[in-house]
């Protein structure tokens, strides 16, 4: 059964950086060659739609530790998590009133890092991160059968590598290909690289003597730590950038400063997509000061 629900004022799209790309592109809005040769009607050709897609790498790398209180013991035993997810729920009591993360470092690079030889500064400003260390007590990732481990993640949060959301057939319900793209820079690769070197030193300072049982991997050259890397980064669950916001009369982008789909009437989106850039911090803050400002927007247009 089909079912057409008109809007009075306008659609406000708020599906998120994957899902947005996608059911613009599944409406016809986007390239139109690439729209066309699915069989997708086209109703704007805004080939940025989609493009642009920014995440923030992570590499977590656990070093195994003489330590009892990691969270290790308690993922390993489904019983004892059962109880202490209770205890939480019913009391606000126990384990899970500490948060997995202890310490956040937001770090720069040297800037006579080699890496400035040949490419720009990517960060926004002379203070802003170029990479973010997160202390986890406890193992990330399916858990081994034994040992306590701490993980020093690392992340690049101002990188440059950038990839894509486009869809592959014309059925709405299927998903869309998310190319994250991650890593595909020099200066991300490198940043990524110096950040792991530097969770390194920070264990192996005399400040830590006979804690460390073994680390992640032994790997010290690049080539060699740029195979650790390879093996084991992922991304940190925050897509940017798909739906872009530029200036109006710029001719990329997908939405002007009022968060309007371009050369569209009555469409907006209200999400992290619109991010122009990634910030480097974590995106969730941002994407409430969006949400804020797009509301008043909304009543600006609207009911004032």
């Amino acid at each position: 059964m089909e079912e057409t629900v008109t809007a009075k004022k306008e659609i406000i799209l708020s599906a998120g950086s994957i899902m947005s790309p996608s059911v613009l592109q599944h409406s016809g809005i986007g390239d139109a060659d690439a729209l066309s040769a699915l069989g997708i009607d086209v109703v704007h050709n805004l080939p940025s739609v989609g493009q642009n897609l920014t995440e923030h790498p992570l590499l977590p790398s656990a070093w195994q530790v003489k330590a009892t209180d990691t969270w290790d013991d308690l993922f390993r035993n489904e019983t004892l998590l059962e109880e202490t997810l209770l205890e939480w729920s019913q009391t606000k009591s126990g384990v899970f009133t500490h948060p997995p993360l202890s310490f956040l470092g937001w770090l720069r690079l040297p800037d006579n890092s080699s890496i400035f030889e040949t490419v720009e500064d990517p960060a926004a400003g002379p203070d802003t991160a170029h990479t973010e260390l997160i202390w986890i007590n406890g193992f990330v990732g399916p858990e081994p059968a034994e040992g306590n481990f701490l993980t020093l993640a690392s992340a690049v949060v101002s990188p440059t590598s950038r990839g894509s959301v486009t869809v592959n057939s014309s059925n709405p319900l299927d998903p869309p290909v998310i190319n994250f793209n991650i890593l595909s820079t020099d200066f991300d690769r490198f940043a990524l690289r110096e950040a792991f070197r530097s969770s390194a030193r920070f264990l192996e300072a005399s400040s830590w003597p006979d804690f460390i049982v073994a680390p992640p991997t032994n790997a010290t050259t690049d080539e060699e730590i740029d195979a650790f890397i390879r093996e084991n980064a992922a991304t940190i669950f925050h897509p940017v950038s798909t739906v872009a916001m530029s200036p109006k009369d710029a001719s990329w982008g997908v939405v002007d400063p009022d968060l309007r789909v371009k050369g569209v009437k009555g469409l907006r989106v209200v999400d992290a997509s619109v991010m122009p850039m990634i910030p480097a911090a974590h995106t969730q803050v941002p994407t409430y000061l969006i949400s804020e400002r797009a509301a008043d927007l909304i009543k600006e247009a609207w009911f004032e």
